[in-house]
């Protein structure tokens, strides 16, 4: 093949790049006809459209190790938002077999002969482009995407089906992972429909009310529907998507003998009040009725330090978190949490402890044997409740909401604490979430560091605003393991749009590890859990957009809105913008937050990306809440 270029990547990546110029692709189109075959229907195609699409060269992507594929879309997750890159495409199938050659061995083949067994093709949109594409293919496929076992098709059962947005992202997966998915939700659910058959293998009905004898109806249900389905029938997994499901969910699959996380430690996990046991270095203490508040005063009351935090101990979405200044605010609110609307989620028992001031980050990581094999932490701007809610051209400068909650606002990928404090964080959550009985997994962690050396501070610069920086000079802190405040282990992977920010910046997938660890497959946990060599590929803003009231939605998707009018005055606006999605649906009724609900309380999220630094995709982030803000109308 003298006329073609070829180039060796490292032995990781399993791969050999084949340079195409559009000269030599419109030549082998013109002398290659479409057939029946795999080049005719997947390749060709791909080929012709990267030439009229105008791009500088093609890449074909030859493999040279052998094995069975571990994800069939692998290239396409691995290259997402690659700079330069025009499209990606795989040509591989789920569980199929690869067969990798020498160098010398490509060379001795003819042209048709190389390009049937390419796994895929990277166009690229400059030929100067090159090295640098091969470049990034070495850092993004650094990770065994072989394997030397077959992979056999596996079934799981997907327990409370949600919305298509937190499903989505899942069913994708599965495909990818020769996974089938069984659904159980009630009788009518949308997935039931025929329109998403391909989507799903089967749909089971129940009864989802949540009573004490749910794990059991799981259980059932899934016993009849493995004896009455023989060929199509066995259950290897479960899975949940819904927060409050995850504790029954593990007790129907200890019932019927498949992987789970020990529902104790689950249950665990979801007391807050049995989770600061884990760790107690601060005042806690819980409270289900007016007359233990009132003891809790007359035993206590002197002695108490505020401002203080008060939450339901199994709580979610920040729902009831309110930070209490004095016993006046700890009177109004921790009853506020007795009301129907709280107890019918979350129970009565309502934990009380002491606020503590510092960074807060969102800690991410994944188990196989109780080693870490992922870990990310990213930065948890601070909510309008972390302010001083006396202050209030503070809150206004810096939260830009009328009610001082703990909503989500914002994270930024990857964090700015300096090493040693995020190796801090490492250990200490390790070893916690290792205290609570988990060895497998997916987690999603939140926690505090106290005497951090950096904290969240205004910028004296017009064009920046509030990041987390170093309080001074940079200087070496001793980190002590009591300066890791842990607030809760979720015993979960993140919110779906936290798995999207993970996906876009590490190219680590928490929807693909979720899924095989419910089939306690550690082997592929462990492969595709590498994030790209040198970590994060860009500084990434998850901005969340929440109502500032309650009332009726009205302003429908947003977001292409948003970006068509940003698109006006920022052209890469597409390239900077890597994700978004509106989260509330014309008519929705949305509560009021000031009553501290504020569960589906997001009108939209963003991800914003800046290959540069930080402070990029924040200048952008606060353009783009603003635009939301005026197009709803200040909602």
């Amino acid at each position: 093949m003298p006329s073609y270029d070829l180039h060796q990547l490292p032995s990781v990546t399993g791969t050999i790049v084949l340079n195409l110029s559009p000269a030599s692709v419109s030549q082998f189109l013109l002398h290659h006809g479409e057939d029946s075959s795999l080049i005719s229907r997947r390749i060709i195609p791909f080929l012709r459209e990267s030439v009229l699409a105008g791009s500088g060269l093609i890449k074909i992507l030859l493999p040279s190790s052998s094995g069975f594929v571990v994800q069939s879309d692998i290239l396409e997750r691995r290259m997402v938002d690659c700079l330069d890159v025009a499209r990606t495409q795989s040509f591989l199938v789920p569980a199929q077999h690869v067969n990798g050659y020498h160098v010398n061995e490509y060379m001795a083949m003819e042209v048709q002969q190389v390009m049937s067994r390419c796994f895929g093709a990277v166009a690229v949109q400059s030929e100067d482009a090159s090295d640098q594409i091969n470049e990034e293919l070495n850092k993004r496929m650094s990770l065994p995407w072989l394997s030397p076992s077959p992979i056999p098709r596996k079934r799981i059962a997907i327990v409370g089906g949600g919305s298509l947005s937190k499903l989505k992202g899942f069913l994708d997966a599965a495909a990818s992972l020769n996974i089938a998915l069984v659904v159980l939700d009630e009788p009518g659910h949308w997935i039931s429909n025929d329109l998403y058959a391909d989507s799903r293998e089967n749909f089971v009905s129940i009864d989802m009310s949540v009573t004490a004898d749910l794990p059991s109806r799981f259980a059932a249900a899934l016993s009849d529907y493995q004896n009455t389905n023989e060929e199509r029938g066995r259950i290897d997994g479960l899975y949940t998507l819904d927060e409050h499901l995850i504790s029954y969910v593990s007790q129907a699959a200890a019932l019927l003998g498949l992987h789970t996380s020990p529902p104790d430690s689950i249950a665990l996990a979801q007391n807050k009040f049995r989770t600061r046991q884990l760790d107690v270095n601060v005042y806690c203490r819980l409270v289900s009725s007016v007359k233990d508040l009132e003891q809790l005063l007359a035993e206590d009351g002197p002695r108490l330090s505020y401002p203080l935090i008060v939450k339901p101990s199994k709580g979610w979405s920040s729902e009831g978190v309110w930070k209490v200044a004095n016993e006046q605010e700890l009177r109004t609110r921790v009853p506020m949490l007795w009301q129907d609307a709280f107890t019918a989620w979350h129970g009565h028992d309502v934990v009380i402890e002491t606020y503590i001031d510092g960074p807060e980050v969102d800690a991410n990581l994944v188990l196989v044997n109780g080693e870490l094999v992922f870990f990310e932490v990213n930065d948890d701007f601070p909510s309008p409740g972390d302010y001083d809610i006396t202050d209030k051209d503070r809150v206004s400068t810096l939260s830009k909401a009328p009610v001082a909650n703990f909503v989500e606002t914002s994270n930024m990928l990857p964090s700015a604490l300096p090493h040693d404090e995020i190796e801090a964080l490492r250990q200490k959550l390790h070893q916690l979430v290792l205290a609570a009985g988990f060895t497998n997994g997916v987690l999603h962690l939140e926690a505090k560091l106290r005497n951090s050396s950096c904290r969240y501070t205004e910028s004296t610069e017009s064009d920046e605003q509030m990041d987390l920086k170093p309080i001074g000079p940079s200087k070496a802190v001793d980190m002590k393991p009591e300066d890791v405040f842990l607030i809760e282990i979720n015993p979960r992977a993140p919110g779906w749009q936290e798995i999207e920010a993970t996906a876009h910046a590490y190219g680590v997938s928490y929807y693909s590890l979720g899924l095989l660890n419910a089939l306690a497959d550690t082997a592929r946990v462990s492969s595709l859990s590498q994030p790209f060599l040198g970590g994060a590929q860009y500084h990434l803003q998850l901005l969340f957009v929440s109502a500032h009231k309650g009332g009726v939605y009205r302003y429908g998707d947003i977001c292409p809105t948003v970006l068509s009018q940003l698109a006006t005055n920022a052209k890469d606006i597409k390239a900077r913008v890597v994700k978004c999605a509106t989260l509330m649906e014309d008519g929705q009724d949305v509560p009021d937050p000031r009553t501290g609900m504020v569960y589906g309380n997001f009108i939209a999220y963003f991800l914003i990306a800046s290959r540069n630094d930080r402070q990029g995709a924040m200048r952008l982030g606060r353009i783009v809440e603003n635009t939301v803000r005026v197009l709803t109308d200040g909602f």
